[in-house]
């Protein structure tokens, strides 16, 4: 669809434990930030468009630094470059922000995964299509400002490699970087804290051509990665938990919790204060967001608790995930129906934390019949069209706090509406996961893969 604002978005939650969100104006052509005046999002929501120039926006990754300011990574589709925005204020309101184009070189800057090394300088991780290759950029101030950033091409061998990223950094302050190189998922992690030796661990833990979509990557207590992902072969949610710090041993614990209809796009994972994954994403059959929280670490034990606290509509892509100090999830997302960016905190009928059970052994499931193929249509993109210039910031848009209606669990608000809804016959036919898989496939400059038959 044309025009709408929330997609591409990446959250995280202030001290107060209010959401603070980038994401894609599509209608303009802009970054927008929103900080939530309350931790559902129902009022005194700030929402600006600190980055104007051009079309830019897309590919957001947001962090708060030690002043609960907003850093932010994302792709200029104006330039083809990779950009950094470090707010001055919390909501990245006064028009003074910092914002640098560190790589230019290039057409680079998709799949941007963004982390913050103790000194608070900006780590990130992103996609190189020049060269097809992973690229790992860490900056030596806290604005990436200095054009003398420490920038390499760790991943070069694979045609697509660098797709999906997502970064955290070890206990050394060494990054670790799950990714998809269109066949396999690869787990990178490097020995230094700029991935500069050449010598980095780089593997395939997961043998399933098509497998390694959306990823999401956390690090349990021992700092062995835990990763969500899609398998696109068999239109499935899985979930890979390492055993050692590398993903080495070709032993890893990879489940596919979800089978049912078409899941698994558009993960983010985080693990909760037992270390068991929580995991926010998008139901393709149903065009449903959907919640899956696991009871044991490795997800095995075929009795996780699953959700859909939101099937109002085509809602659900490009989700985020936070947890809130009692351990209750607090996703951002996108309603494609209406070209709106939402937010769902839980509460009653959201899943809860289950009780712990005995932790399973690797398990691998056999492929069943894919039940459904999709059409040529999946390579559709949506057109962003920019305009002259954004609407000046505001702490009170139109859209800001308005209810989703009752009989949501927790509260689901919708604090950028961008305007209004999207406009009459230009609702798409698709669900929105066709739609936009088509703008990140031909922006890698790749062809979606249909199902597989058996």
């Amino acid at each position: 669809m044309a025009g709408g604002v929330g997609q591409y978005s990446s959250m995280a939650l202030d001290a107060s434990g209010y959401p603070v969100v980038a994401y894609y104006d599509a209608t303009n052509g802009d970054l927008k930030v929103l900080h939530c005046g309350s931790a559902d999002c129902a009022s005194g929501n700030s929402i600006t468009s600190p980055d104007t120039g051009g079309d830019i926006g897309e590919f957001t990754s947001l962090k708060l630094d030690a002043s609960g300011y907003p850093l932010v990574s994302y792709y200029d589709v104006t330039n083809a470059d990779l950009k950094v925005m470090h707010c001055n204020d919390a909501d990245c309101a006064g028009g003074g922000e910092s914002i640098t184009s560190p790589d230019t070189g290039g057409s680079v800057g998709k799949f941007s995964s963004l982390a913050l090394d103790v000194s608070g300088y900006p780590v990130v991780s992103y996609y190189d299509f020049t060269n097809y290759a992973l690229k790992l950029m860490h900056c030596n101030d806290a604005d990436c400002a200095g054009n003398d950033e420490s920038i390499e091409s760790v991943i070069t061998a694979s045609l697509y490699a660098g797709m999906y990223t997502s970064l955290v950094l070890d206990a050394s302050g060494y990054p670790v970087v799950s990714s998809y190189n269109g066949n396999y998922l690869k787990l990178l992690h490097c020995n230094d804290a700029n991935c500069a030796g050449g010598n980095e661990s780089i593997t395939e833990p997961d043998s399933l051509l098509d497998a390694g979509v959306y990823t999401s990557l956390a690090l349990d207590a021992s700092g062995f990665p835990v990763v969500s992902y899609a398998d696109n072969d068999n239109y499935d949610l899985k979930l890979m938990h390492c055993n050692d710090a590398n993903c080495a041993g070709n032993d890893e614990s990879i489940t596919s919790p979800d089978t049912t209809d078409m899941v698994g796009w558009y993960t983010s994972l985080k693990l909760d204060a037992s270390g068991f994954p929580f995991v926010s994403y998008y139901d393709l059959t149903n065009g449903d967001l959907k919640l899956m929280h696991c009871n044991d670490a490795n997800c095995a034990g075929g009795d996780e608790t699953f959700t859909s606290p939101d099937t109002d509509g085509d809602v659900g892509g490009n989700t985020s995930l936070g947890l809130d100090a009692g351990g209750l999830p607090v996703v951002s997302y996108y309603d494609n129906t209406n070209g709106d960016l939402k937010v769902l905190h839980c509460a009653a009928g959201c899943p809860s934390a289950p009780t712990p059970t005995a932790t399973a052994t690797a398990i691998r499931r056999v492929p069943r019949p894919a039940t459904a193929t999709p059409t040529a249509a999946a390579t559709q993109t949506p057109v962003a069209t920019a305009t002259a210039a954004a609407p000046a910031p505001s702490a009170t848009p139109p859209g800001g706090g308005v209810s989703a209606g009752d009989g949501h669990p927790g509260g689901i608000h919708l604090p950028d509406t961008g305007q209004g809804a999207a406009p009459a016959g230009n609702a798409p036919a698709l669900p929105l996961a066709l739609l936009l898989a088509g703008t990140l496939a031909i922006g890698a400059g790749i062809r979606l893969r249909p199902a597989r038959r058996r």
